[in-house]
C-alpha cells in the first residue's frame, strides 16, 4: 500500500500485530490511553512506552528506522504539553525563568502528561502502522457501524498518507527554490502558509474527485453491501487485549505500594 519512509502509512507484514482484527487493536489503544490517566507518577508511563516500543518491533516488526523517523511527532506535543505544566501548575516555587516559576507541582506533573500523550501518539501510530484501513473499515461495519459511516473512517486514514506526501513534496520543491532550510523565521512563516494553501487545494481536490467516483458507482444506493476481502475475528485476538490490562494493572499495584 506504501512505503515505511512514511510515517503515517500501513505497511503489509507477515506480523503478529498486523494479523489481529482491527477492532481489537483499536480498543487495545484505548486500554493504553484509560491505563496512562490512572498512573500518578511518571514511571508507570515510561515504563509502558518501551513496552510500547518493544510490541512494536517484536511483534509488528516495524523497523526501528521508521520509528525514529516519527519520533519528532510523538514527543513534540507531550514536550509542549510537559512544558506547560511546568508553569501552569500552582504549588512551591522552585526556580524562576525570568517572569516565569517552575513549582515542584508541575515537575511532577509535566512529565507524567508527556508520557500521556507520547505514549498514546505511539500506540496510535501502531495501530496505523499494522492496520489495513480497508480491513478497519469491514470490521467497523460488521460492528454494525453504518458502512457509510464506516467508510468515512476509510476515507479519513486513507488520506492521511497522501497529505503527508503533498507536504513533502512541497517542502522538497520549496527547498529546491529556495533554500528553505537556511531562511529566517519569517520567511519560513511565509512558506508554511504556501504549504497550507497547497496541500488544501489538492485535498480539495482529490475529496471531489472521490465524490464523484463515490455517485458514479452508485455507492450508498443499497441498505448493506459486499466486500472483495474479509476479515474475521480470532479469540486468541483478544490476547493482546489482556496482557494489556494485565500489565497496565501491575504497574498501578506497584505505583500504589511505592507511592500511595
Amino acid at each position: 500500500m506504501s512505503t515505511s519512509e512514511h510515517s503515517l502509512a500501513f505497511v503489509e507484514r507477515s506480523s503478529l500485530l498486523n494479523r489481529l482484527y482491527p477492532l481489537v487493536k483499536l480498543a487495545w489503544v484505548f486500554t493504553v490511553a484509560v491505563g496512562l490517566f490512572i498512573y500518578r507518577t511518571p514511571l508507570p508511563g515510561a515504563v509502558m512506552f518501551v513496552v510500547l516500543l518493544a510490541l512494536a518491533m517484536i511483534a509488528g516488526r516495524i523497523p526501528l528506522r521508521q520509528i525514529l523517523g516519527s519520533i519528532q511527532t510523538i514527543f513534540l506535543l507531550g514536550l509542549l504539553l510537559m512544558v506547560f505544566h511546568f508553569f501552569a501548575d500552582p504549588g512551591r516555587p522552585v526556580f524562576n525563568l525570568g517572569p516565569l516559576v517552575v513549582t515542584d507541582t508541575g515537575l511532577l506533573q509535566g512529565p507524567i502528561f508527556f508520557f500521556r500523550l507520547s505514549v498514546v501518539v505511539l500506540a496510535s501510530f501502531i495501530l496505523i502502522w499494522t492496520t489495513d484501513t480497508r480491513d478497519l473499515m469491514v470490521s467497523l461495519a460488521k460492528a454494525g457501524l453504518p458502512y457509510r459511516l464506516a467508510f468515512a473512517v476509510f476515507l479519513a486514514l486513507r488520506f492521511l498518507p497522501l497529505i503527508q506526501r503533498e507536504v513533502d513534496a512541497v517542502r522538497s520543491a520549496h527547498s529546491i527554490r529556495g533554500r528553505a532550510a537556511n531562511s529566517g523565521l519569517g520567511h519560513r512563516i511565509k512558506l508554511w502558509q504556501r504549504y497550507i494553501f497547497t496541500v488544501l487545494v489538492n485535498g480539495l481536490r482529490k475529496a471531489e474527485t472521490t465524490a464523484t467516483s463515490l455517485e458514479c458507482r452508485g455507492f450508498g444506493s443499497q441498505p448493506t453491501r459486499t466486500y472483495l476481502k474479509d476479515v474475521h475475528f480470532k479469540a486468541a485476538d483478544l490476547l493482546l487485549l489482556l496482557i494489556t490490562v494485565a500489565v497496565s494493572a501491575g504497574l498501578i499495584l506497584v505505583e500504589r505500594a511505592y507511592w500511595p
